[in-house]
């Protein structure tokens, strides 16, 4: 460029300049803008695009583009989708049943799509694919969809094919790294979301329940808990950890296992008169024989209904809360349809605990990054509202569901773990142990029993690793870390997701630390002894 044709430039910009200060110095005092102002400023704006710039541009892409913005200024969880982008074909083959969805959920972050969480009883569940890795194409292909129903219709396809999901992940050394997984599309609506009721020693009953999405949790719960009953359970850990939530009704009536009927489990409100409601328990199973303790376990993958269970329990000193703070995901949402076959999911209102406590973490001001990575940290309600429980205990509110006990944050997974796990090397190896074993894995329970593999077991795995240019550390922490790991992909090998859940359970260093909490669940569940 001329040096003319720079100070021609740099004179236009200054000149801009020079007249917004101008502007802004004369300014009067500045009042709210009017809907019309605003809406003759975007009429310009549009108008200077389409006539001044340089590009060919096309006015619809503009349009929806800003549609877009505008929705996801909102909030970080309603979107659209435009008419143009949908499949209608592919719509109705998924609504008739024919196809099959990939078993990830997905949330887009800045545009990108992120994994939330990996379906129980999928077969992803054993494939090493973790909240956060970003999905960056399918089968090959870049991704073009721009929102999570748009992302699952998609990946959609026939019962039992595969699609190769590309995914970048970055490490907790700050390292990235990118991953192939074959996935299998499959439904899991029909599993139970109840994949392991045990007892863990002679009085302690422990569940897992993965997710409220199904319409059948609250009577498999219903019949986890007869079968622990009659087998002499005393006190019940409930585990909610990365259960991402699902129908509220399943929430109510779920806290209809250890809430009287009418009692209140949530209260929601909106802008609209009938979105105005208190959700109470309906169908109640409470009984003297049911006012054992209970202790729940939540993390920051716990959301949405999980967390109205969570609260609800929690504000009538029903159950001791213990873990990290759960996601704060707590709002009504509606599809609605648009006139030119578009969709907007939109939220609609906000659920809050018995007392009051909002559940929904700020959003306003914040990046969608942030909001996402920064899920149950304390800090978010550090200085919220509060509200008591019926004890008069003092719980605090807008930033999900804080525990009784706060455990300390996770540190990452020791490097040689990660790869062995980006590598599917765990996995592939526990299918040739188990076909080696042969009736040496007899039944679950001798496993359970057991809680270790075979003494050759880890040599022989580290033998394996080394072979793929793995070295683990041969010390007794790298030793206690490797057989729990192997432990758990050894019984979803042979027994699926019983064996998986059950094995985690009984190797899991945080349920022994949710075990020594049943006293602090005992002492707020006194005050409600007749």
């Amino acid at each position: 460029m001329s040096g003319r044709r720079i100070a021609i430039a740099v004179a236009l910009s200054l000149g801009v300049t020079w007249r917004v200060e101008a502007q802004d110095s004369l300014r009067a005092p500045t009042r709210k803008r009017t809907l019309a102002e605003d809406l003759q400023l975007f009429s310009q704006v549009l108008n200077q695009l389409r006539v001044n710039h340089p590009d060919s541009l096309d006015s619809h892409e503009l349009l929806m583009s800003a549609i877009a913005a505008m929705v996801q200024a909102a909030d970080p969880h309603s979107y659209v989708i435009p008419a143009a982008r949908l499949d209608t074909a592919k719509m109705r083959l998924m609504r008739e049943g024919s196809l099959y969805p990939v078993p990830v959920s997905f949330s887009f972050v800045s545009g990108a799509p992120l994994v939330v969480s990996v379906d129980a009883g999928s077969r992803a569940v054993s494939q090493d694919i973790l909240p956060g890795d970003e999905l960056v194409a399918a089968s090959g292909r870049p991704i073009a969809a721009e929102s999570p129903d748009e992302l699952s219709l998609a990946l959609s396809g026939p019962k039992g094919s595969t699609v190769a999901l590309t995914l970048r992940r970055r490490r907790f050394d700050g390292s990235v790294v990118r991953l192939e997984r074959q996935v299998r599309r499959e439904r899991t609506d029909e599993a139970s979301a109840v994949p392991v009721a045990t007892l863990l020693d002679a009085q302690t009953g422990y569940v897992r329940v993965t997710t409220f999405a199904s319409d059948k949790v609250a009577d498999d719960l219903h019949a986890a808990l007869e079968r622990l009953e009659r087998a002499g359970m005393q006190r019940l850990l409930l585990d909610l950890r990365g259960n991402g939530g699902g129908l509220v009704k399943e929430a109510k009536q779920i806290a209809g296992e250890f809430l009287p009927r009418g009692a209140i489990v949530y209260t929601a409100s909106g802008r609209k008169a009938e979105v105005t409601d208190t959700g109470r328990v309906q169908r109640s199973f409470w009984r003297s024989e049911r006012r054992y303790p209970i202790v729940i376990l939540v993390d920051e993958g716990t959301a949405s209904a999980s967390e109205l269970v969570a609260g609800a329990l929690q504000d009538h000193d029903r159950a001791l809360i213990i873990g990290r703070p759960t996601f704060g995901k707590s709002l009504l949402m509606q599809t609605l349809p648009l006139t030119d076959g578009s969709f907007i999911a939109l939220v609609i209102g906000q659920l809050r605990t018995p007392c009051g406590r909002l559940i929904q973490r700020a959003y306003h001001g914040i990046a969608r990054r942030d909001y996402y990575r920064d899920a149950g940290m304390l800090a978010d309600t550090a200085t919220g509202p509060t509200c008591r429980t019926v004890g008069g205990r003092i719980v605090r509110g807008g930033g999900g569901i804080i525990p009784d006990v706060v455990l300390p944050e996770r540190n990452g997974s020791p490097g040689w773990l990660d790869q062995l796990g980006e590598r599917a090397l765990i996995l592939t190896w526990s299918g040739g142990y188990v076909d080696r074993a042969g009736t040496g894995l007899t039944t679950l329970d001798a496993l359970a029993a057991a809680k270790a593999l075979a003494p050759s077991a880890l040599a022989d795995f580290r033998s394996y690793a080394k072979g793929q240019g793995i070295d683990i550390p041969a010390d007794p922490s790298a030793d206690a870390t490797l057989e729990r790991a192997l432990l758990r992909m050894v019984a979803f090998a042979k027994f699926g997701d019983a064996g998986y859940y059950r094995l985690s359970a009984l190797t899991d260093p945080t349920i022994t630390r949710a075990i020594e909490a049943f006293g602090q669940a005992s002492s707020i569940l006194e005050p409600r002894k007749p």
